[in-house]
């Protein structure tokens, strides 16, 4: 049994900004109240801020996992420098990405052992996966799972050249959805087998490199991660009391997870959607939206989905519904064909 035992984040703040991308496009953004550039230290220290927060009395037999889709640019030019210039020798004086955990490992006194999973919108989703999974091996008895994601012009460039950005609002499962909304945040949560009201019961992660790009439209690939979390936990769905929805706003991601959603369960779940709060914050998401529906819950309700007047299947909620315990199934199914379902439980 592994619980989640603290947490700690810095949010978006509630109303969405505009962000600048480098063809000098506008596009709405959920942005944190203090800039956090990408720069080595800041990144750094907005880690280690989370992090210092929840650090156990133990840090010796805590590993510490970042779950991230930030690139290391640095490293990318060396590389094709190197490839590409004949007499230019591979070299970087930026530290990567994966060095951040490993370096805040040693000033924090944490484990050796750290992990840095990037697989786009499921990266920290699939982090806490993993995380159970060692502490349930025995290899540490507690791990800090970070999930990180700040304004990045060329990722933001990348979803804008694909039409995937709204102009307007986040409008999750919503007929007239127009598209996605970025988000930036960093949260940090501690999983161990000490006693407390939140128990990750388990989950299930899968990728299909057949569709790199993204689920298809029957959802099929949707299905299997949910069915399978379900099984591996012992679980119906009769037996989960509410989904926290992917819930992009997407044009075919929505259509992928509605249609999943209704082979899955056969009578209609009761539905919340976080994005619309605090932007789709890729890498992140997973510890972020857990992190906040987790303090929804502790305070005694589902958060309403909002901006979703006319569904395309099941409608998500409407009203903060009230609901302080139960089993709660997240779905995160993301770009690159990598998606994952957690289970996760409160009891008191």
């Amino acid at each position: 049994m592994v619980n989640i035992l603290d947490h700690a984040a810095t949010f978006a703040q509630p109303c969405m900004s505009q962000k600048k991308l480098d063809e000098g496009n506008l596009i709405p953004y959920f942005s944190l109240e203090k800039e956090c550039k990408q720069d080595q230290n800041e990144i750094y220290n907005a880690i280690k801020e989370v992090v210092v927060k929840i650090l156990p009395t133990q840090r010796d037999k805590t590993a510490l996992i970042i779950g991230t889709s930030l690139i290391d640019w640095n490293i990318v030019n060396a590389i094709n420098a190197g490839a590409y210039e004949e007499k230019t020798p591979y070299r970087s004086l930026k530290r990567s990405i994966d060095s951040y955990a490993k370096d805040l490992a040693l000033e924090l006194g944490l484990n050796e052992f750290t992990m840095t999973i990037n697989t786009a919108c499921t990266s920290s989703a699939n982090a806490i996966l993993e995380a159970r999974n060692i502490i349930n091996a025995g290899f540490v008895e507690y791990a800090i799972v970070v999930g990180i994601e700040i304004f990045s012009p060329v990722m933001s460039s990348g979803f804008y050249s694909m039409g995937l950005l709204s102009q307007t609002l986040p409008k999750p499962f919503s007929k007239d959805r127009d598209g996605l909304v970025l988000g930036e945040g960093v949260g940090a949560m501690l999983l161990g087998k000490h006693a407390s009201s939140w128990e990750l019961l388990g989950g299930f992660s899968n990728c299909n490199s057949a569709t790199i790009a993204s689920v298809s439209e029957e959802g099929d690939e949707c299905v299997e991660v949910m069915e399978n979390a379900l099984q591996v936990c012992s679980l119906q769905p009769k037996d989960i009391t509410a989904i926290k929805a992917h819930a992009t706003g997407s044009l075919a991601n929505d259509e992928a997870e509605m249609n999943a959603l209704k082979k899955v369960f056969k009578e209609e779940p009761l539905i919340t959607t976080l994005k619309p709060y605090i932007g789709h914050t890729i890498g992140a998401s997973g510890v972020l939206e857990l992190i906040f529906l987790i303090e929804c819950i502790n305070g005694g309700y589902l958060p309403k989905t909002l901006n979703c007047s006319d569904s395309i299947g099941y409608k998500p909620i409407q009203e903060d519904t009230a609901c302080s315990r139960g089993v709660f199934m997240c779905n995160f199914f993301g770009f690159g064909g990598n998606n994952i379902s957690l289970l996760l439980g409160k009891t008191v």
